[in-house]
């Protein structure tokens, strides 16, 4: 029994990170602009040295990246690693909620919310490093930023090796976009389904449009830690920079003012100051280009994870009686 259920997990791990790796890089340059769109704010603010151009949507940051940062190889600076990232973070959730919930047939609400959740802050714990390095490659103009480079520029301009994990603080609150997500599928798929299986409509792709509503919903729902997040990701701002110089002139701060600075660098602080500073629309910057992003890539990563797990399932049933044959040769 847990045999099969961990051969299970590990199906829907493999299908799901196959499904996983082709909608990322099908919806990649929708992501870059969205964290473009997101990030400009900061980037065009007092504080930056250098001002880039003023992002109006997503096709005019589409437009302004390939004219003027290098082309088509442009929009998709960082796919390599943002795809890597991907599979990972897919296997590894795909195969522990799989196999969380196979231990639990009949969950409660809380309890699959929980599990995934749970599932989500696991794998993300792993893959934070190279979110961080795949947003500062996004944001960068520069067409010549190498990975290595980029890792290296994350580690010394932050706080050391701990720099590639800013923005982890967030992933508490993000790990429920994934539970949410699953939540209202399962719900939907449920209802919906097994009556459009009756009346022969077809089902790939309704359940295409349901993974992706679902997806659409617990996005919108999480987008303000997102931009959090990608507030505690980007290097740090130049004026907190440049005043270093003067720290031994000041008095050693209080104990409520170090206290105030530690939760300024958290998301809850993060969010509050965004909201004090610009106002609650700038949380939802870049909204539009994650819900399309979200629409088309969770509907097409559950698409293309049906069709890996039948195809993997039909190679196992093939090749199992070969399997058993050479065993018993032996």
């Amino acid at each position: 029994m847990a045999s099969n259920a961990s051969l299970k997990a590990l199906g829907h791990a493999v299908s799901g990170s196959a499904g996983t790796a082709v909608s990322t890089a099908a919806v990649f340059p929708v992501d870059l602009a969205t964290t473009r769109l997101k990030a400009q704010r900061v980037l065009r603010g007092p504080a930056a040295k250098e001002s880039p151009p003023r992002y109006r949507g997503i096709t005019d940051t589409l437009a302004a990246v390939y004219k003027n940062e290098g082309g088509v190889a442009a929009l998709y600076r960082g796919l390599g690693p943002d795809v890597t990232k991907s599979i990972i973070d897919s296997f590894l959730f795909f195969g522990l909620y799989s196999y969380l919930r196979g231990r639990n047939r009949h969950p409660s609400v809380v309890q699959e919310l929980s599990m995934g959740a749970f599932a989500g802050a696991c794998t993300r714990a792993l893959t934070t490093p190279i979110s961080t390095v795949v947003t500062r490659m996004q944001m960068s103009a520069r067409s010549d930023a190498t990975l290595r480079q980029t890792l290296a520029a994350v580690v010394s301009e932050d706080s050391g090796i701990l720099g590639l994990w800013s923005g982890y603080s967030a992933t508490a609150f993000l790990t429920l976009n994934p539970s949410i997500t699953f939540f209202v599928n399962r719900r939907l798929a449920k209802r919906i389904l097994p009556a459009l299986e009756e009346e022969d409509i077809p089902v790939a792709w309704v359940a295409f449009l349901l993974a992706a509503f679902s997806k659409a919903t617990a996005t919108a729902v999480t987008y303000p830690f997102q931009t959090a997040r990608l507030r505690l990701q980007m290097s740090s701002e130049p004026d907190n920079a440049s005043s270093d110089d003067n720290n031994a002139d000041r008095p050693k701060p209080s104990l409520a003012r170090l206290l105030r600075e530690m939760l300024d660098k958290t998301v809850i602080g993060v969010l509050f100051r965004i909201i004090r500073k610009e106002g609650r629309r700038a949380l939802y910057d870049g909204l539009q280009g994650e819900l399309i992003k979200g629409f088309l890539s969770h509907g097409l990563t559950m698409l293309m994870k049906g069709l890996f797990y039948r195809l993997a399932v039909r190679l196992w049933l093939i090749m199992r009686p070969r399997l058993r044959n050479r065993l018993r040769a032996k």
